[in-house]
Formats: structure tokens, C-alpha cells, sequence
């Protein structure tokens, strides 16, 4: 099994839905995951396939699910510090395997939640 670590906020966020840092970083843990350059639109289903895995590896971290439900714009630092003091700096993730993730064209995909003409592709 592959596996990196990532800044504790970037993992919890990616895991609980609720962004405690950088959306950067929540792509960064994703596109480890699934060896794929994640768009925008594929991060909730993506999110939700990759949960189950990183709760496999650190089932510790279940607790965070509902903990987050209490997070606030207020208190998210107070939050963070309580999970990076629970769990330290970096949580290590598991590259998904194909039964843990679906791969999904980003254009097809987006073209199943919005009109296609209004897809626009720039290309360098």
C-alpha cells in the first residue's frame, strides 16, 4: 500500500466537509488518493469514496465526523488545534484502489450536472 501524509487539516477537511485550510490542500490529498488531477465539481464524490478508506487506515479519526458537525467560521482554529493535539501535525493516507474509486472523465462528468453548451474547455 502507497501512502503519504498531509497536513492534519487538509485530511479532515477532505474527510469531514468542512475546509479548515486552503482548498489546495484538500486537492493535493485527493490527487494522491486517486493518482488523477481532481476538478472542482468531482470533489464531493471523490471526498465521499475516499472517507471510508482513510477511516480503514485510522478508524481514530471517525470521531472528527461528528466533532466537525460542531465547527464554526468562529471556531474552526480551536477545533484544529484539539484534532493536530489528538492526532499530530500530518495524517497519512492510502492511495485508493479501483474498487475504492471510480474513475470518472471530469468533462463527462460535469456535463451530467450541467448543460454541455455551457462547458467551455481553454486549452493552453
Amino acid at each position: 500500500m502507497t501512502t503519504k501524509e498531509f497536513p492534519t487539516c487538509d485530511v479532515l477537511s477532505t474527510i469531514t466537509g468542512i475546509l479548515m485550510g486552503p482548498i489546495g490542500g484538500v486537492y493535493e490529498v485527493l490527487n494522491f488518493m486517486t493518482g488523477e488531477s481532481v476538478f472542482t465539481h468531482q470533489i464531493p464524490r471523490i471526498s465521499r469514496e475516499a472517507t471510508p478508506v482513510v477511516l480503514k487506515l485510522h478508524p481514530q479519526l471517525e470521531a472528527t465526523i461528528t466533532e466537525a458537525e460542531q465547527v464554526t467560521q468562529g471556531n474552526y482554529l480551536t477545533w484544529l488545534a484539539t484534532w493536530e493535539e489528538r492526532y499530530g501535525k500530518t495524517i497519512t493516507v492510502p492511495q485508493m484502489t479501483i474498487a475504492e474509486h471510480e474513475r470518472i472523465d471530469a468533462l463527462s462528468e460535469l456535463a451530467e450536472k450541467v448543460s454541455p453548451d455551457k462547458i467551455v474547455v481553454v486549452s493552453p
